[in-house]
C-alpha cells in the first residue's frame, strides 16, 4: 500500500506545486486585470497628453499575459522559482500602475491586494508574506518619495507631484493601512489555502487508502478457495468472485442482478440466523455434473436485520467421490476377510462333488438324458468355481508388481486370443487393433492383462448382432504426457447413464451367464496402479472404455528395499 506524505507537508515549502486549476485562474484574473483596468488607464493617460507614460502603461499586460501562457503551457511542471518570479513580477507591475497614478493618492491602491491574494493562494502564508514584503517594500518607496524624503530623478518623481499631499500623519496611517493590508491578506488567504491544501491532501490520502482497502477486499474475495455469492434483500446477486466463476463455468457478468435460484439451485432454506450447510448437484454449461458442498448464511445490515443473503461453496465432487472409495476399499476388506476363509470350505467339496461326477460319468452307463443331465452339473460347477475365482481376485488384497513391458505388444497378443475365440461367429464379430507403436510402461503385466481381456471380453457380449471391437494404445493422456492410455471400443447395445454409474460395481452384470466381477476387477487393478477408467457410451451406438495408467512415483532407495521386505 502506499505511504501517505505528512499532514503538515504545504507547510514545510514556501511555494506548492499548482494544479492546472489554479494556473487558469491566475492567469483570468491577469487577464482581467490587464483589459478591464489598465487598458483603459493607458487610453485615458494618452488623452491627457502623456504619451509617454501611457505607452508603458499599454506595454505593462504584456508582462503577466506572457506569464499566464507560459505557466498554461508548462502546468504542474513549473517550478517553484518561477511561480516566485512571476509573482514578483506581478507585484512590480501593480506598484508601477500605483506609482504612475498618483503614488499614495491613486485611485488603484486597491490593486496592491491582488498579487498577495494570488501568491497566497498559489503558495500559501510564507509566500503571500514574501510578496507583501515586496509591495510593503514600493509602498515606502512611493511614500518616502512622494514626501521628499527621498530623491529619484524627475521622470519618475513626476507622476507623484500630482494632487496635494494628504497631512504626514494621515500619509502615515495610509501607508500603515495599505501594508497592513496586504499583510492580513497574506496571513488569512495563506492560512486559508494551507487549510485547503491540507484538506485536499488527506481526502487524497482518504481516497488512496480506500482504493487500495477496495483492491485488497477484492483480492481476498477472489483468491478464496472456495466460491463466494452475495445477494440484497431482494434476493438478487450482487457479487460473484473469481472461484465462483471457475467452478460454475459462468461469468461474473452473466450472473449479477440475476435472482439467485437461477445461478445455483439451491433448497428453500429457512430464515434462520445460523448458516445452514447443504449438498446441492450442479450441470455446467458444458454438461459436467458436480456436487457442491454450499453453506448459506444470513447478511446482516448494520442495525442486525436481514440485508441480503451469503453463499460459500466449493466443488466436493472429486473428495465425494475418494470418500465412496475409501468406504467401498473399507467394506471390500471387510468382506475379502470374511470370503477368503467362505470360498476357501466351498470349494474343497465343490472339488470334491466335480471329481466325484466326473468318476461316475466316465465309469456308468448312462442313458443320453443321464449324460446330460451330469455334464450341465459338470458345466455348473465349474462355473460356480470361477464365480468364486474372480471374487477372490477381486476382494482379496492384490500387491501390484511391477515391470517395464511393452503395452502394446501385451494387447497384441491379447488380440490375437481374442481373434481365434470369435472365428466363425454367428453373427460374425470382428477384433481390429490400434497399436501405431510399441509402447513401453512399468505395470504388472498380468494384472493389465486381465483389464484388457475383461473390459473385451465385455465388448464381445455387448454386440449380440456382430460387430467391429477396436483394442488400442497410446503414450500420453490430456493432463499426463508420461502416461499410458489403453481404450476398448464396441458398437453394441450401448449403455444408458444410469447404466454407466453401477456398470463398476460388484455382481452388476448386464449379460446373462455374466458374474457381474469382470468390470469390478477391472476398476481394482486400475485403482492399485494409480490409475482411471473413463466410460463414454450411448445407447444402440457402443461403448469406449479408456484406462490411463499413470508413470509410477520414483521413492528413495531405502523405501524400495523396506518395501521388497
Amino acid at each position: 500500500m502506499r505511504t501517505p506524505p505528512p499532514a503538515d507537508a504545504p507547510s514545510s515549502a514556501p511555494w506548492f506545486r499548482p494544479r492546472r486549476a489554479a494556473l487558469s485562474w491566475l492567469a483570468g484574473l491577469r487577464a482581467l486585470v490587464a483589459v478591464s483596468l489598465l487598458a483603459p488607464l493607458a487610453a485615458f493617460t494618452a488623452g491627457q497628453g502623456h504619451l509617454r507614460q501611457a505607452a508603458w502603461l499599454a506595454l505593462l499586460p504584456l508582462v503577466p499575459l506572457a506569464g499566464s501562457a507560459w505557466g498554461l503551457l508548462v502546468g504542474a511542471g513549473m517550478s517553484a522559482r518561477a511561480l516566485a518570479l512571476q509573482s514578483a513580477a506581478d507585484a512590480a507591475i501593480v506598484l508601477a500602475v500605483v506609482w504612475s497614478t498618483g503614488g499614495l493618492l491613486s485611485s488603484y491602491t486597491p490593486l496592491l491586494l491582488l498579487p498577495t491574494l494570488a501568491a497566497s493562494v498559489l503558495g500559501g502564508r510564507r509566500a503571500g508574506l514574501q510578496t507583501s514584503a515586496v509591495i510593503a517594500t514600493g509602498i515606502l518607496l512611493m511614500a518616502a518619495v512622494q514626501y521628499e524624503w527621498l530623491s529619484v530623478p524627475a521622470p519618475m518623481s513626476d507622476p507623484l507631484r500630482h494632487g496635494r499631499l494628504p497631512p504626514l500623519a494621515l500619509g502615515v496611517y495610509t501607508v500603515i493601512a495599505n501594508i497592513g493590508g496586504v499583510v492580513a491578506t497574506a496571513l488569512l488567504v495563506g492560512h486559508l489555502s494551507e487549510s485547503l491544501t491540507r484538506t485536499g491532501a488527506d481526502l487524497a490520502r482518504a481516497t488512496s487508502s480506500l482504493a487500495d482497502l477496495t483492491t485488497l477486499s477484492q483480492r481476498v474475495i477472489d483468491s478464496l478457495a472456495g466460491g463466494l455469492v452475495v445477494t440484497d434483500a431482494q434476493g438478487q446477486v450482487v457479487l460473484f468472485n473469481r472461484t465462483a466463476e471457475a467452478i460454475t463455468g459462468r461469468l461474473a457478468e452473466q450472473v449479477l442482478g440475476q435472482p439467485l435460484g437461477l445461478v445455483l439451485p439451491l433448497p428453500p432454506v429457512p430464515d434462520a440466523d445460523a448458516p445452514e450447510r447443504v449438498t446441492i448437484p450442479f450441470t455446467r454449461q458444458d454438461g459436467t455434473v458436480l456436487e457442491l458442498g454450499a453453506t448459506l448464511a444470513p447478511l446482516l445490515g448494520e442495525a442486525g436485520q436481514r440485508a441480503g443473503q451469503l453463499v460459500t461453496f466449493q466443488d466436493v465432487t472429486l473428495i465425494n467421490q475418494r470418500e465412496a472409495e475409501r468406504q467401498r476399499q473399507e467394506r471390500l476388506a471387510a468382506v475379502g476377510e470374511m470370503a477368503a476363509g467362505i470360498a476357501h470350505e466351498i470349494r474343497n467339496p465343490l472339488a470334491s462333488m466335480s471329481g466325484s461326477i466326473q468318476l461316475l460319468r466316465g465309469e456308468l452307463s448312462l442313458r443320453d438324458d443321464q449324460a446330460t443331465l451330469l455334464d450341465i452339473v459338470m458345466r455348473e460347477s465349474q462355473r460356480l468355481n470361477d464365480i468364486i475365482k474372480n471374487f477372490l481376485s477381486y476382494a482379496g488384497p492384490q500387491r501390484v508388481t511391477r515391470a517395464r513391458v511393452d503395452v502394446a505388444a501385451l494387447v497384441r497378443e491379447v488380440g490375437a486370443l481374442l481373434r481365434q475365440q470369435v472365428s466363425g461367429a454367428t453373427p460374425p464379430l470382428e477384433v481390429r487393433l490400434d497399436l501405431p507403436e510399441p509402447v513401453y510402461h512399468d505395470v504388472d503385466e498380468a494384472q493389465v492383462r486381465q483389464v484388457v481381456w475383461n473390459l473385451a471380453s465385455n465388448g464381445l457380449k455387448a454386440m449380440p448382432q456382430g460387430g467391429t471391437l477396436v483394442l488400442g494404445v497410446a503414450r500420453g493422456a490430456s493432463d499426463d504426457a508420461s502416461a499410458a492410455r489403453l481404450w476398448v471400443r464396441d458398437g453394441g447395445i450401448g449403455m444408458a447413464p444410469a447404466e454407466v454409474e453401477r456398470m463398476f460395481q460388484p455382481f452388476q452384470s448386464g449379460f446373462r451367464q455374466g458374474s457381474g466381477l469382470g468390470l469390478a476387477i477391472v476398476r481394482r487393478i486400475v485403482t492399485d496402479h494409480g490409475g482411471r477408467v473413463t466410460v463414454t457410451s450411448t445407447p444402440g451406438q457402443g461403448t469406449e472404455i479408456a484406462v490411463v495408467l499413470p508413470a509410477p512415483v520414483s521413492q528413495p532407495h531405502g523405501a524400495a528395499e523396506l518395501q521388497r521386505a
